[in-house]
């Protein structure tokens, strides 16, 4: 049974074309030299027919192997607009995508993401709106966004909806690398209550969970509340605040970097986020593209925060961070 004619022969053969040798050829495919000879000996066996001569261990292609090469450039070329065409018609290219963020989501997710699509997709029609999960939900179901990421705790059951957990990401306490707490061995969240303590808007039950775990009455624990992640971040670098964030890339950016304050008898922290979308709509590739995206980005934030011990006297992990 006589094999078929693969376009990566094809492109193969092109290589040893434009780079003159095998060696230089095998190292533009990502290829060792002997699977590059492999594929073009493969390839003239199926065509029965010598293409290159490799006399004087120079590289001269054969009449034939000058038909083939033609061809091939034409074939490859074909293969690559289909390509092109089909991403045009699933609107990856020159489509649009609306996309919502939960306030602190947007911090976390909205620039590296959007970067990420950009990059990928620079003709993609992108629009990002920044809401609460109940407003976001609105104005999905008005089809005015292809889908939001948010925290979901606090998002009203609303039929027709599906909810998609995201993988999880650590949370935790964060102050500048010259915070007097960390000096202290030990402390507890009525000692960083000595400091401004600020946090995005938290749901209602994750905000009750931490006025349990303090004594002192004079004020809320968290007496900053700001969703946008960098303004919390400079708040910790210029009013000796203490932070609660998730522990990502965005975080830490410049050359001025953030330290975890390990909180006593504080549980492990993680984030409760999830991609939402009408159950009964099909989502577009750009969108499919974009939660891929989303996935892509938290699954390695995720892989750490599994690989990170509880502090000392940590409680198994507990969802309480979000928008």
């Amino acid at each position: 049974m006589e094999r078929k004619i693969q376009l990566r022969q094809l492109q193969h053969l092109i290589a040893l074309s434009e780079q003159g040798s095998f060696g230089r050829a095998a190292e533009a495919a990502h290829l060792s030299q002997p699977a590059l000879s492999r594929s073009i000996e493969n390839l003239e066996d199926d065509l029965k027919a010598r293409l290159v001569d490799r006399a004087y261990g120079q590289v001269r292609f054969t009449a034939a192997g000058e038909l083939v090469l033609a061809r091939a450039r034409e074939l490859i070329a074909d293969a690559a607009q289909v390509q092109r065409d089909v991403l045009l018609l699933q609107g990856l290219s020159t489509g649009s995508l609306q996309v919502g963020l939960g306030p602190f989501a947007a911090g976390m997710l909205g620039r590296p993401a959007l970067s990420l699509l950009t990059q990928r997709y620079p003709q993609l029609a992108v629009r990002i709106e920044v809401a609460d999960p109940n407003t976001l939900s609105e104005r999905l179901h008005r089809r005015q966004l292809d889908l939001f990421v948010a925290d979901t705790r606090d998002l009203k059951k609303q039929p027709g909806l599906q909810v998609k957990r995201l993988p999880n990401v650590s949370v935790s306490f964060f102050v500048s690398a010259d915070h007097p707490l960390l000096q202290r061995k030990e402390v507890t969240l009525d000692q960083a209550m000595d400091y401004p303590v600020a946090s995005p808007n938290l749901p209602v039950g994750v905000a009750a969970h931490f006025d349990k775990q303090v004594k002192r009455t004079d004020r809320p624990v968290f007496n900053v509340v700001c969703d946008d992640l960098g303004t919390l971040r400079h708040l910790a670098l210029t009013a000796n605040a203490v932070i609660l964030a998730p522990d990502t890339v965005g975080l830490n950016h410049g050359t001025e970097s953030l330290l975890r304050l390990p909180i006593k008898r504080l549980m492990r922290m993680q984030t409760h986020y999830s991609i939402v979308m009408l159950a009964n709509r099909t989502m577009s590739p750009a969108a499919l593209a974009f939660s891929g995206l989303v996935h892509e980005m938290m699954d390695p934030a995720s892989a750490k925060a599994e690989r990170r011990s509880p502090a000392e006297g940590a409680a198994p992990a507990s969802s309480v961070a979000g928008d």
